[in-house]
């Protein structure tokens, strides 16, 4: 990572995940290949092992978190919360379970986001009142990289977008791919 550099300056970011079967750490890019921030994961390996990966915390270079992201238990839906490296909330993304179809709320500072597209395929927009402020798509990372359970995806962030939204968005896509993960292992 370059001294300086800092994950929210960049509107197209590249998320390189690795994931094994207690950890779902991430390298996070920029368009030229250049890393900009790492995403560890937390808490205890015996949960990890048992739940899966339960808080990631983004770090702008060593030492410095500029993000958590927390899987918090609850009953009947999933739900992260965001928060920032004081504690202080940020944002959340919900998971809720309806009749025919699975709906996911991501709130940012009291904004509601709306998700549109294949959520579960890593192909979808993030609109905001203001109108779209990012998207997410997969990316192809290799035949050995999709074996050993790695994928890549990149964001591509609206230039107006605010330096909370631009958290709570990281925030929203880092816990929707835990929460993917969780439903491969439980189906698996």
């Amino acid at each position: 990572m370059l001294a300086g550099m800092s994950v929210l300056q960049f509107n197209v970011l590249v998320f390189q995940q690795t994931r094994n079967f207690s950890k779902n750490d991430f390298a996070i890019s920029e368009p030229n290949g250049t890393q900009v921030a790492h995403v560890e994961t937390g808490g205890s390996t015996l949960g990890r092992m048992l739940g899966g990966a339960r808080e990631l915390t983004v770090f702008d270079g060593p030492g410095r978190p500029v993000l958590r992201v927390y899987d918090t238990m609850t009953l009947g839906r999933e739900r992260m919360e965001f928060q920032d490296p004081d504690g202080n909330p940020i944002g959340n993304l919900v998971k809720r379970i309806s009749l025919f179809k699975t709906k996911i709320d991501l709130e940012v500072l009291g904004e509601q986001l709306q998700l549109d597209g294949n959520l579960w395929g890593f192909d979808f927009n993030i609109n905001s009142p203001q109108g779209p402020i990012a998207g997410v798509s997969r990316e192809w990372s290799g035949m050995s990289n999709a074996l050993f359970g790695k994928s890549t995806y990149s964001l591509r962030l609206a230039e107006w977008a605010s330096v909370p939204q631009r958290l709570g968005i990281i925030g929203g896509v880092l816990a929707l791919d835990l929460i993917r993960e969780k439903q491969e292992r439980n189906n698996g």
